[in-house]
């Protein structure tokens, strides 16, 4: 069997029944248990078979000669399809709604709110809601730290004022830390000065795409700082909560320190979590996000994050004034789906209503 190829029914049951059973057991499948499995009645055998095709279409892969199968970020996303989705349980709704009373203030509610997903599904969960920050660029400003460290000064021409430190290339700083920031002072505003921040995004994109900053380094690093720096202004006022910060130690485990250690850190900045969110929930809707996109979004291996998932919703586009939000769930890959999806559109259903 080909990968692309549309899968018969038995091997849409026996992929579906084999998730199911990963999911809830976290181990490796054998073809002697799914044949044990609800709704399956073929032998060991004919399991076995079609599993080598599921194999050869990416949708399972074998740990080891002697293992069952566990499914492929692709077989997941292709069981998630099937799941005959519903609304969250009346229990569910109202847990939801009492974290979301009419009248409390927008940060006090998403407090709550996050913090009743993540009891519920055993994750880490993030609700923001944010404003599209409308003016136009008028100064750009580094300011030196210690070592490759700098500071970010950003105004707009409604006075409001943006700081933040960024890490330098430390490969462009060997001569005089001020003639390097001059330098790239100089470059960042006749990139983006007098244009809005959505303008000056679209123009940095459109220059990283050319060839140009795959030869010069410095317009490379430019473009770097540029578009960072354009995302993490782009909300004002950012209400965000992050609730379950602890439940993630285990689930990254696999993944090392190192990979904790920047999703943690990622979850303490507020502003690069929702330019992230924003980026990997483009449309309305609850999506899912697993392993290998997590890992594009952050710049990491993808073997580091394989075992990571995103259920995440962006808020209903009837906000009005450039308003933006979304809520999500981040944890295992072997989240109970069938029940976290329709809960997490709820729930950004709900925010929505709230802070409209």
């Amino acid at each position: 069997m080909r990968e692309g190829q549309p899968l018969s029914t038995r091997q849409e049951m026996i992929l579906s029944a084999l998730c199911r059973e990963y999911i809830v057991t976290g181990r490796p499948v054998a073809s002697s248990a799914l044949s044990r499995a609800k709704g399956l009645s073929w032998s060991s055998a004919t399991i076995r078979n079609e599993l080598v095709s599921l194999e050869e279409a990416g949708l399972v892969c074998q740990p080891h000669q002697s293992a069952g199968r566990i499914p492929s970020a692709l077989g997941i996303e292709l069981y998630i399809r099937s799941l005959p989705l519903a609304a969250p349980s009346p229990a569910l709704r109202r847990a939801v709604d009492c974290s979301l009373p009419e009248g409390v203030a927008t940060a006090d509610g998403m407090r709550a709110a996050t913090r009743v997903l993540s009891d519920l599904v055993g994750c880490v969960a993030v609700a923001f809601v944010g404003e599209a920050r409308r003016g136009v660029l008028r100064r750009i400003e580094l300011v030196a730290m210690q070592g490759p460290h700098a500071l970010v000064v950003l105004t707009l021409d409604d006075g409001c004022s943006w700081v933040e430190p960024v890490l330098l290339d430390s490969r462009l700083l060997e001569g005089s830390d001020s003639v390097a920031l001059a330098r790239l002072e100089e470059r960042l505003r006749a990139l983006c000065l007098d244009k809005t921040l959505v303008e000056a995004r679209a123009h940095l994109n459109h220059l990283l795409a050319a060839q140009e900053a795959r030869l010069d380094r410095w317009l490379a690093e430019s473009l770097r700082i540029g578009l960072w720096l354009c995302a993490a202004a782009s909300f004002e006022p950012l209400w965000l909560q992050v609730a379950g910060q602890r439940m993630l130690a285990s689930q990254a485990a696999s993944g090392g320190v190192e990979v904790l250690s920047q999703i943690l850190g990622l979850l303490e900045d507020y502003h690069q979590l929702a330019e992230l969110l924003c980026q990997l929930l483009p449309a309305p809707g609850a999506q899912v996000r697993l392993g290998s996109e997590l890992a594009l979004a952050l710049g990491r291996d993808g073997a580091a994050l394989h075992n990571m998932s995103l259920v995440g919703c962006r808020l209903a586009p009837s906000i009005e004034g450039g308003r933006t939000g979304a809520v999500a769930l981040l944890g295992s890959d072997r989240m109970d789906y069938e029940a976290v999806i329709p809960l997490v559109e709820y729930a950004a259903q709900r925010l929505a209503a709230r802070t409209s």
